[in-house]
């Protein structure tokens, strides 16, 4: 089992191998893999709706969640899976992931005519709308994330 970390959560499990110091160790489990999100699920469900409504193929830029299962599921049902969206056939339906795309992209989709759907997590475009907000009062805005992630270039897009 691999080392578990003290959280400071009161009445914590105290048994089992801890890498927290003193004698009332408590430990923190993390299930593998771990469940995803509201903004997830709800983007998986756009696919399978736009899916139901439209029929196969439904094209979908970049992989609508980290998780394999879930991909591989929508991918049987018809779902293609592309990088970006000049890999997807003029006129055809494209759902942007839970991740979020950067303004460009919609440019970019825009001018092949492609239909879109948008399955950006709320929470996400909260964060873009706060980036352009930042960003229209001139505001230094300090991005952390993992580089070359949807999310960071997306939020990046905004500002």
């Amino acid at each position: 089992m691999p080392p578990t970390v003290d959280m400071g959560i009161p009445g914590a499990s105290t048994t089992g191998r801890s890498v927290a110091p003193g004698p009332a160790r408590k430990r923190v489990l993390l299930a593998e893999p771990r469940g995803y999100c509201a903004g997830v699920d709800r983007a998986v469900e756009t696919v399978e709706r736009a899916l139901e409504r439209h029929g196969a193929p439904v094209y979908v830029r970049h992989e609508i969640v980290h998780n394999r299962h879930v991909v591989d599921t929508l991918q049987q049902a018809g779902a293609v899976f592309v990088e970006e969206t000049d890999q997807v056939p003029e006129g055809a339906i494209v759902v942007f992931s839970a991740h979020g795309v950067a303004p460009t992209v919609y440019a970019a989709a825009a001018e092949r005519n492609l239909q879109t759907i948008d399955a950006t997590c709320p929470l996400v475009t909260k964060v873009h709308n706060e980036a352009k907000r930042f960003a229209r009062d001139d505001y230094d805005i300090l991005l952390i994330g993992h580089e070359g992630h949807e999310e960071v270039i997306g939020t990046a897009g905004e500002a």
